[in-house]
């Protein structure tokens, strides 16, 4: 086996760093420009300066009082804008307010106290604070895996531990005289494969993250924000089981609505239909907009028996409502058709999808503002629904 040469290796450990930034800064001119993907670009770059200054120093090519305390202060920055700018994926972080305060106090800390004068510590204070920084990037991305949890963040997350893993494996040693060139090189070789593969992860999970966004906005009504018809369709299965109910909304006399009110008008008393449906709906229950004024409802079976009493409390609901709209108060009804699968072997959606229909459609012929169930009307005589 070939002996790993330590200079050979830190020469590719610092052209991995500018390989990884280089990547990150194409992904991020051809996308939207996340701002996370810059502040790890940057994060790489800057520790390939630092890595640079201190190449030179080392070989005597730039004064020491240039380099030495300078790339310890350049390495704590970009640990510093690692950590955040995975952070950063997830949410808004004061970023240049703790690259600010950390970068100038750990250059202070150098040429005040003369802590990185030695090799030894310099290097124990170089592990420590590239261990510290992976882990902490690595902790953030594990705090949103279950609010979104994309394929490249756990993997992601897996490579910033093994490099906080191999830098703290270091540590020890390092401060125990024990560490050799052989050890040093062992490791800064296994962070250099690791540093390809956070930028490659990193390029994948700003790509699923776009492809998530655009899918949802895919299945998604635009004005309303709850399901569309293709949203709805890929959420509720094609065959529904046994004991599963279906619920078909349509807003009473709406082109009227429009007429008096206008479009904008009628697009506020639908948001606040879907607000109001919502509301009114529990988990494992789905709500999508899949025509004009007309909404729907899947009840999952074991919830099922409580159907006929969800959809007259959204009638209820939507009738108390009032929408306010330019001065004036707008106050709507609804009919709705509710059937309910009791085969064995279940039955297709489109066809408990069109059982509510002709229900829905017998609600209206009995007079609007009403429940009517596949082979039967509920609420025959409703409270009367106050004029538009």
């Amino acid at each position: 086996m070939t002996p790993l040469d330590l200079g050979t290796v830190i020469l590719l450990h610092k052209t991995s760093l500018l390989a990884g930034s280089a990547t990150l800064l194409l992904v991020w001119f051809r996308t939207e420009r996340p701002p996370a993907v810059a502040m790890i670009a940057a994060a790489l770059g800057w520790l390939a300066v630092g890595a640079i200054l201190a190449g030179l120093g080392e070989t005597r090519l730039i004064p020491t009082a240039v380099w030495r305390d300078t790339s310890m202060a350049i390495a704590v920055g970009a640990y510093t804008l690692l950590w955040l700018g995975m952070r950063r994926l997830d949410r808004r972080v004061g970023a240049l307010r703790w690259f600010g305060l950390l970068t100038p106090f750990a250059l202070a800390i150098g040429i005040w106290t003369e802590l990185f004068s030695h090799n030894e510590t310099r290097a124990l204070a170089f592990h420590v604070t590239a261990g510290l920084g992976s882990l902490l990037g690595g902790l953030s991305l594990c705090a949103h895996r279950r609010a979104e949890p994309l394929p490249s963040r756990c993997p992601l997350a897996v490579a910033l531990f093994a490099c906080a893993a191999i830098y703290g494996a270091q540590i020890p040693l390092l401060a125990l005289g024990l560490a050799t060139p052989t050890t040093l090189a062992q490791g800064f070789a296994l962070t250099m494969m690791l540093h390809f593969a956070i930028s490659a992860l990193v390029v994948s999970f700003v790509r699923e993250r776009r492809e998530e966004r655009y899918r949802r906005v895919s299945l998604t009504d635009a004005l309303t924000g709850t399901l569309n018809r293709q949203g709805f369709h890929a959420q509720v299965p094609a065959h529904l089981p046994n004991g599963s109910a279906l619920a078909v909304f349509d807003l009473d006399l709406f082109k009227a609505i429009n007429d008096r009110y206008g479009h904008p008008g009628g697009d506020r008393v639908l948001i606040a239909f879907a607000r109001v449906i919502e509301r009114c709906v529990r988990p494992g229950e789905i709500v999508a907009r899949i025509g004009g004024e007309e909404f729907v409802l899947y009840v999952p079976p074991e919830a099922a028996r409580h159907a006929l009493a969800r959809v007259e409390d959204i009638r209820v609901s939507l009738m108390e409502t009032g929408v306010n709209w330019k001065g004036e108060t707008i106050f709507v009804s609804t009919s709705v058709g509710l059937a309910h699968c009791e085969t064995a072997d279940g039955i297709s959606r489109e066809t408990l999808f069109a059982m509510a229909d002709e229900a829905l459609y017998r609600a209206k012929q009995h007079g609007r503002n009403r429940v009517a169930q596949a082979g039967t009307v509920a609420n025959d005589t409703p409270p009367q629904a106050r004029a538009a």
